[in-house]
């Protein structure tokens, strides 16, 4: 593997639960922040991307937590794009403690032209000088929603100022606590968060509201279902906890 973008960091406070364990968003966060600081150093960085008319939008993320991660821990984050092509940028992230691997995340992502939504190909812009490594799948088993899997409505959720990212779309990484809110395992404070993975379809912007449907399939997994006001679907997810 070639040379990783590293960073050591101490899990904060805001990144945790009541167990003072580290969410699955807070995971998500500290790693895509990491992604960041890594196209600041060697670009092309993000906002150098959205001054060209351009952005990188998450399509997929799957997360694997192989052991709980606490506040005060202090971690090395290491994140890499790996070789892509077409219309899919490829990023791996993991999260060391102690020289252990203790979560990773992979992830695919589509290059957009902002102002026509026209989905380019990563050979449109040179990314030769970030760091490269290889490519896996941190769950193995292909996320499909069953065709007869039985969702619930379990809430709503109105975008509203203090979700947004610079698109003005809710933020990729709070859709974990959106729907960790419905899990009640990891409610009653028993439970973390073991493996999470999010397939986005549809935008949510400002003032929009989604409606968070569910459905559990037993085996400490979670279905969700988020869907536009429109009737469009929002996101897919699935989420396994295990005990603490």
């Amino acid at each position: 593997m070639k040379k990783l973008f590293t960073e050591t960091i101490d899990i904060d406070t805001y990144s945790c639960d009541s167990n003072d364990i580290i969410k699955a968003s807070g995971i998500f966060q500290v790693c895509q922040e990491c992604g960041r600081k890594q196209m600041a150093a060697q670009r092309p960085s993000y906002k150098e991307l959205l001054d060209d008319g351009k952005a990188m939008m998450l399509s997929r993320i799957d997360m694997a937590a192989y052991d709980r991660i606490n506040i005060g821990d202090e971690v090395v984050i290491a994140t890499w794009p790996c070789e892509s092509s077409r219309a899919t940028f490829l990023r791996m992230y993991q999260i060391k403690r102690d020289d252990k691997v203790v979560a990773e995340i992979s992830s695919q992502w589509v290059l957009v032209e902002i102002a026509s939504r026209k989905i380019l190909k990563v050979s449109d812009v040179d990314f030769s000088n970030y760091y490269m490594g290889e490519y896996h799948e941190v769950i193995g088993d292909k996320f499909k929603v069953p065709k007869d899997a039985e969702f619930e409505t379990v809430g709503t959720k109105e975008i509203m100022y203090s979700d947004l990212d610079s698109n003005r779309h809710m933020n990729n990484t709070y859709y974990l606590d959106v729907i960790s809110n419905y899990v009640p395992e990891l409610c009653a404070g028993t439970h973390r968060v073991e493996k999470a993975r999010i397939h986005f379809a549809k935008e949510a912007p400002f003032g929009d509201t989604i409606t968070i449907t569910r459905c559990k399939t037993g085996d400490g997994k979670y279905l969700f279902r988020t869907l536009k006001e429109s009737g469009e679907k929002n996101i897919d997810a699935e989420i396994t906890v295990t005990e603490i």
